[in-house]
């Protein structure tokens, strides 16, 4: 091993040093990818909308820095205070319109790539460094995180800004790189804690890597970057004490890395074929020593690994804090691992294999990832606009469900301001039962919902007790818009599996036979005063269904008393007879029953990949009466609703046909 050294060293010694490294067809090959990827970041821009994790900070800027730090960050915010500073500068120069704020993130995204093409090419060759720079120019990955104005793109640069110093100080010792080393890693730590882990990875490699007699130097550049760290030691401190991100991130399983990979590759089997026909041609120039894998490979191999198995380990075992974003700061360096043995004698050869992996990435990026639709296309954005378009149609009620410091934030902007006023929020409402009442009272003829991602599925299906024809619908990233009319034409998104009523087939259903019939004006049903259950389906989930799909179980009833307001409509998803994955019940108190009065009582289910992945699932549908009140059940009936194929499709496959996706005129 020893013998070796000196080999690589004295070919960093000997590398490019200028800016832009390597021969002339490399270079331009690269300024190509550049264009390429500056087009993919700017697509839309200006009016790039914002995302929910952007709009969250700016809401965090308050009129001084101090505030800013001490609400905006050590408060309300598990990140390092770097950005966050950043932005409270830059929005006092610029504004808060989208795409002023997002300009300096897209700018440092594609500044990572060029210090990741020099760290590529110095370290191995340059058929590898296009190929490593053709993926971070095209694949969504680094795309939709060097849009973001979040902590990731200036992450990502700032981990290869030290790279880069990193490894043109280990070629030629001088005390600039030394200095822009140290100020790199204090840049990292400041900007995410994922990316100053990759930053201690890096600079640990540095002592390792250091000549003895230069050793002393690096070291000193360690301690100035931790100094330079010292004020953020109490922030740090005060958000690990804060845990992670259960509040709405599940912990990962064993399917969490596949998953990550399959993403990375915009879930394309072409894509996923291509890159790994790459990767083993990469492998065998490893193999045969065509590339320099000592000391690169065992050190990417630290770099890459590292943060990868800590953020797994500290998500189950701690707090989930483990995605797709935090790993972004290596994946760089996973890259360069993955693809350094590639090597061709040909020049024409080398352009094309970036050319080609380049091609193949912006093709699947809009055919399969859809990123024009998912990326440009704002749940927020759609629901103010319907509100906006609501102020002229006196007869139309249009209810949304955001958080509320996003509305605010966004009814700011002048092309917002007509939907102050005019909507109902979910959130400033005594749930559903209070919005219904508000629906009858009013008695509009028309309802549009936009709805989150958390919103109750069994919303729909009450509004559409009264308003039953859907007449428009429009799936979005973590958001749907669905109008409802009580008259008119309309469109399906439902499928009907199992129902019953007195007197009716029972497809199904267990109906106690002792349960009384009674007929009465108002309609035949089964009285179920005096009992805790009575009617109930259990069958196997159909196994081809999709991701999203909602399960509707609807209860046409009639409570006779306050006792019958508590009656339950029961969804149960079980592995196996004792284990119960999922459980959802709603009240009829809930669902905006009256006594006397007949109604829906609707609980609905969405189905997760994560729960589908389960095998051989049945599900349980039932009526408890939990106080056993007087109650009249008319019929009762499952239906499937069309899920959101988009609903995370920022973060996973687009799950189905895109049948209700945004016009994109």
């Amino acid at each position: 091993m020893s013998a070796e050294r000196p080999s690589w060293r004295a070919q960093l010694a000997a590398a490019d040093p200028r800016l832009l490294p390597g021969p002339p067809w490399a270079r331009a090959t690269l300024l190509l990818l550049l264009v390429l990827a500056a087009v993919l970041r700017l697509l839309g821009w200006p009016l790039i909308p914002y995302t929910h994790d952007e709009i969250s900070a700016l809401v965090r800027l308050y009129p001084d820095l101090g505030t800013t730090i001490r609400r905006g960050v050590i408060e309300l915010d598990t990140h390092p205070p770097g950005v966050q500073v950043l932005e409270w500068l830059w929005t006092r120069l610029v504004g808060t319109r989208e795409g002023l704020v997002q300009l300096p993130f897209i700018a440092a995204s594609l500044a990572a790539i060029v210090l990741v093409y020099r760290f590529a090419i110095t370290w191995t060759t340059a058929t590898a460094a296009l190929a490593v720079t053709a993926l971070l120019a095209t694949l969504q990955y680094t795309v939709l995180y060097g849009q973001l104005a979040r902590p990731y793109a200036f992450g990502l640069f700032t981990v290869a800004l030290l790279a880069d110093r990193w490894t043109r100080w280990l070629a030629w010792h001088r005390p600039a790189h030394l200095a822009g080393a140290a100020l790199a890693a204090a840049l990292c730590a400041y900007t995410h804690h994922f990316a100053a882990l990759v930053a201690a990875l890096i600079m640990a490699s540095g002592l390792l890597l250091a000549p003895s007699d230069r050793r002393r130097h690096w070291l000193l550049a360690c301690l100035a970057s931790l100094l330079l760290y010292l004020p953020n030691i109490p922030i740090l401190l005060r958000q690990l004490g804060l845990g992670g991100l259960q509040e709405w991130l599940a912990p990962p399983d064993a399917h969490w890395f596949p998953d990550h990979f399959r993403w990375v590759a915009h879930d394309s089997t072409a894509l996923g074929t291509l890159l790994l026909l790459v990767l083993a041609a990469s492998l065998v120039g490893w193999w045969r020593g065509t590339a320099r894998a000592w000391p690169l490979v065992p050190v990417l191999l630290l770099w890459v690994v590292v943060p990868a198995a800590l953020g797994y380990g500290y998500s189950v075992w701690r707090a989930p804090v483990l995605q797709h974003s935090v790993l972004l700061f290596s994946f760089p360096f996973a890259l360069v691992l993955l693809l350094g043995g590639l090597h061709v004698q040909r020049p024409a050869l080398a352009v094309a294999i970036a050319l080609v992996l380049a091609g193949a990435a912006t093709v699947t990026l809009f055919t399969v990832r859809r990123h024009h639709l998912t990326a440009l296309h704002s749940k927020y954005e759609a629901f103010l606009q319907a509100a906006a378009e609501g102020a002229a149609h006196p007869d139309r009620l249009v209810v949304i469900d955001a958080p509320p410091e996003v509305l605010d934030f966004l009814e700011r902007e002048p092309r917002y301001a007509a939907a102050r006023g005019h909507y109902l929020r979910v959130r400033d409402l005594g749930g559903n039962a209070d919005l219904l009442a508000r629906i009858r009272t009013g008695n509009p003829t028309e309802v549009v919902l936009g709805l989150f991602h958390s919103t109750d599925r069994a919303l729909p299906a009450l509004v559409q007790h009264s308003h039953p024809v859907l007449q428009r619908r429009v799936d979005l990233v973590e958001g749907q818009l669905m109008h409802f009319r009580t008259v008119g034409p309309g469109i399906a998104d439902t499928a009907a599996w199992a129902a019953t009523a007195p007197g009716a087939p029972h497809q199904g259903w267990q109906v106690e036979p002792s349960l009384p019939r009674i007929d009465e004006p108002g309609g035949p049903g089964w009285d179920l005063g005096g009992r805790e259950f009575g009617v109930l389906h259990e069958a196997p989930v159909p196994p081809a269904l999709e991701a999203n799909t909602v399960l509707e179980l609807l209860f046409d009833v009639t409570p006779l008393d306050t006792a019958g307001l508590a009656l339950e409509a029961v969804i149960e998803v079980r592995a196996d007879r004792d284990t119960v994955l999922a459980y959802r019940g709603a009240s009829a108190r809930a669902c905006g029953a009256r006594p006397g009065v007949r109604g829906p009582v609707v609980v609905a289910l969405p189905f997760s990949r994560a729960l589908l992945r389960h095998p051989a699932l049945r599900l349980r549908s039932y009526v408890w009466n939990r106080h056993s009140g007087r109650v009249r059940i008319h019929g009762v009936r499952l239906r499937w609703r069309e899920g959101d194929p988009a609903l995370y499709g920022l973060l996973g496959p687009i799950e189905s046909s895109w049948r209700f996706a945004p016009r994109t005129d």
